[in-house]
């Protein structure tokens, strides 16, 4: 595997973008080109989201994240979500992305079991965003949240975020925001922002929950997998950018493993939703 090193940083390429390593103690860099017709965009959302006096990612100093299960609203979430029950919540902490947190059942009256998230994060620049807010109940956990995310999804949560800065590409340095260390490579893809947010916050152990986009019958344009199910091309790519992040994650002694529906991954062993449990416990 091709290792490039440029200003002190490295990087391995996947389907056409470097992943860096998110330990190098250098400036980070992206060396990947956003779309031009993108860049108005997220300029536009980190000037708005700027006008605000959020705290920035470092200001938290909280923030510690040795045992993470990191859950997004892939194949199967519904019913995987309830293993999370039988997780100490102060030793285990829950990253929500994208549609966990519109579809999570375990707070409220109702619940048959109890479970809070520790951070919900997000980084969706687009209107889409709005959807991802709680539809079952009104649970706002504490967030994080890239300076990009779409400003109207950050004024209608109903709890303060803390702000991180997507690391700055070739052509786009964006607003700017404040110290190096709230900066986060995340290649727009919040379960890389998640992985990459508890790695650089002492992680040892890292579990993958549903942070796929499975569906168990064709469409037109899907791919099928080898466990039967299909994704969409796009989908399939940013499953495999995940996966060359955790190659760095792995690589720094960190265990990763992936409890998820999609692409097998190369740099996470995979387990049920019931081994979740003995993950955490085993030394």
């Amino acid at each position: 595997m091709r290792v490039k090193r440029i200003k002190n940083n490295e990087f391995v390429l996947e389907e056409g973008v470097w992943i860096r390593n998110p330990f190098c103690e250098s400036k980070p860099l992206d060396i990947n080109s956003l779309a031009k017709s993108e860049s108005s965009l997220l300029l536009q959302n980190e000037s708005d989201n700027l006008r605000r006096p959020y705290m920035q990612i470092d200001e938290a100093m909280d923030l510690s994240f040795e045992n993470v299960v990191i859950v997004s609203d892939g194949h199967l979430w519904e019913e995987r979500q309830l293993a999370l029950g039988d997780l100490p919540s102060k030793q285990v902490k829950v990253l929500g992305v994208n549609g966990s947190l519109s579809k999570w059942r375990m707070v409220g009256d109702g619940a048959t079991i109890k479970r809070t998230m520790a951070f919900y994060v997000v980084n969706n620049p687009y209107p889409e965003c709005m959807g991802y807010l709680p539809r079952y109940h009104r649970y706002y956990p504490n967030l994080i949240s890239s300076t990009r995310t779409f400003p109207g999804f950050l004024r209608e949560y109903k709890n303060e975020p803390y702000m991180y800065r997507p690391t700055q590409d070739l052509d786009f340095s964006g607003a700017g925001f404040g110290d190096v260390n709230a900066v986060i490579d995340d290649y727009r893809n919040p379960v890389c922002a998640a992985i990459s947010i508890a790695a650089k916050r002492g992680a040892k152990k890292i579990a993958l929950m549903c942070c796929d986009e499975s569906f168990e019958e064709g469409r037109p344009g899907s791919e099928r997998m080898e466990n039967g199910l299909y994704q969409y091309p796009q989908q399939i790519k940013c499953q495999k950018i995940i996966d060359k992040h955790l190659f760095w994650v792995r690589s720094a002694g960190i265990d990763v493993v992936d409890c998820s529906s999609g692409l097998k991954m190369n740099n996470a062993r995979y387990i049920d939703a019931e081994g979740l449990r003995k993950f955490f416990e085993r030394n």
